[in-house]
């Protein structure tokens, strides 16, 4: 009996896990910077393989005190309040278009390291990523 009460209770933790959409996130690059004052950009696809539209909403890095989702239109920057992947669709965040800017780096940006960050998503899903930090 503890037995299958032991396994219930797995598969009940696993659950969510289950469900939600599976975000994936390939090709993530930031840009290096010459200070930490200097804000810079993330770029990356995101795939989501779910059934159901998925926002991004919120990025973090222990490596800057804020990451914005930003968007261009007519040339201007503008701050996002979220990112739609479609349903089984990909979304790129590229120069020029979507993105995620950084600011009050901790430190300069230097090219071959590795840019610690999480994803969060209006599902509840969170995606951690290193995206590597790369020359203009």
């Amino acid at each position: 009996m503890q037995a299958i009460l032991k396994t219930l209770l797995i598969l009940t933790a696993l659950l969510p896990f289950c469900v939600s959409a599976k975000i994936s996130v390939e090709n993530a690059t930031v840009f290096a910077t010459q200070s930490p004052d200097e804000p810079s950009a993330i770029f990356m696809n995101l795939h989501n393989d779910g059934k159901e539209p998925v926002n991004l909403a919120f990025a973090q890095s222990p490596w800057a005190a804020r990451l914005e989702l930003h968007g261009t239109q007519h040339g201007k920057m503008l701050t996002l309040s979220g990112i739609e992947i479609p349903a089984n669709g990909n979304v790129q965040l590229k120069r020029g278009g979507l993105h995620i800017m950084v600011f009050e780096a901790a430190k300069t940006l230097q090219a071959g390291e590795k840019f610690p960050l999480e994803l969060m998503f209006d599902n509840g899903e969170r995606v951690v990523v290193e995206a590597n930090v790369v020359g203009h």
